[in-house]
């Protein structure tokens, strides 16, 4: 079984086409959807394992939909996925995360379009899964009944930040080697679930879940950070603004854009100033107080902190 092709009615929308590989089929995202691919590997029965690397330009607005026993395990090693459920609450995915998804939860959005995602999604698929573990390890201890329990009873997925342990297993499946890789995957996605299943805490998440009324206003700051680069506003302003308390939203605005709001605006500020240096109509004191700072020595020291160089030496490249 392959997630891809049996989930249809969740990636119509976003594949192009899929290439039958030697060990794998790898699937294409249409450029009408963003770019990027999802590379799918049958490592036993039971068990996929897909390598993805997409950026989207809308979120894939589909129920999930796989009527077998199922859990995702996604690592994501670097960019940011919103999944938002059908009770309207919303929880995100960052850099070193690790997500349990159980199929008995209902999803009804999933957000790459937030940033570039690079990830690995490990597909369990029950019972072949019980018989795969058992014959390769020779016991019979794994049953159905209690495999994963916690995440298959979940109304919600688990998601925690991935420990040292769990992060070296994925971080060792993006560089296997290709000769035996098909047997060195086998042992990494084993090694994964003892893992998993050894370690109480992946049943304890992490994730703050977030209501649609607190998400809608956390993007509008955001929104209100890009049409005001001409201006500082503080945190307190912005929160006032959005009537939402401040620490809420410093929480709420790390966990969907992975920054915080000063962090966020400095580096939009800086990247608009890139955008008005290349006008060379602009003085570069033009460019600064367009970005908000008054000072152009302290333009000049952010522009540094941000991309190595000043704002004069960045036109002189360009020259």
């Amino acid at each position: 079984m392959r997630r891809l092709e049996e989930d249809k009615n969740f990636f119509n929308s976003i594949v192009e086409k899929s290439i039958i590989q030697k060990n794998s089929i790898l699937y294409k995202v249409s450029s009408y959807a963003g770019k990027g691919t999802m590379q799918s590997f049958k490592v036993m029965p039971g068990v996929e394992v897909i390598y993805n690397d997409i950026s989207l330009h809308e979120p894939i607005r589909k129920t999930l939909n796989l009527n077998v026993d199922c859990v995702e395990i996604t690592y994501c090693l670097k960019g940011q996925v919103e999944v938002e459920f059908k009770n309207q609450k919303y929880a995100y995915l960052a850099d070193g995360d690790v997500c349990l998804f159980g199929y008995k939860t209902e999803a009804v959005s999933c957000d790459f379009s937030l940033k570039p995602f690079t990830g690995i999604t490990v597909m369990i698929y029950l019972p072949d899964i019980i018989e795969s573990l058992n014959g390769v390890l020779g016991t019979d201890e794994f049953k159905k009944h209690n495999f994963f329990k916690a995440v298959f009873f979940s109304d919600s997925c688990i998601i925690n930040h991935a420990n040292q342990g769990i992060e070296h297993i994925f971080k060792e499946l993006f560089v296997l080697p290709e000769q035996y890789k098909s047997y060195l995957m086998k042992i990494k996605v084993i090694e994964l679930l003892l893992y998993l299943m050894s370690d109480m805490d992946y049943k304890k998440s992490e994730a703050v879940y977030f209501s649609k009324s607190s998400v809608d206003k956390v993007k509008e700051a955001r929104r209100i950070i890009i049409n005001n680069m001409d201006k500082h506003i503080t945190v307190r302003e912005i929160s006032k603004m959005v009537d939402m308390n401040a620490t809420d939203l410093e929480k709420g605005f790390k966990s969907v854009y992975g920054s915080t709001i000063f962090a966020y605006s400095k580096l939009s500020k800086m990247k608009r100033a890139k955008e008005l240096l290349s006008d060379k109509r602009l003085s570069v004191l033009e460019a600064s107080l367009a970005c908000g700072y008054a000072s152009g020595g302290k333009f000049a020291k952010v522009f540094k902190e941000a991309f190595g160089i000043t704002p004069t030496q960045y036109r002189k490249e360009l020259k």
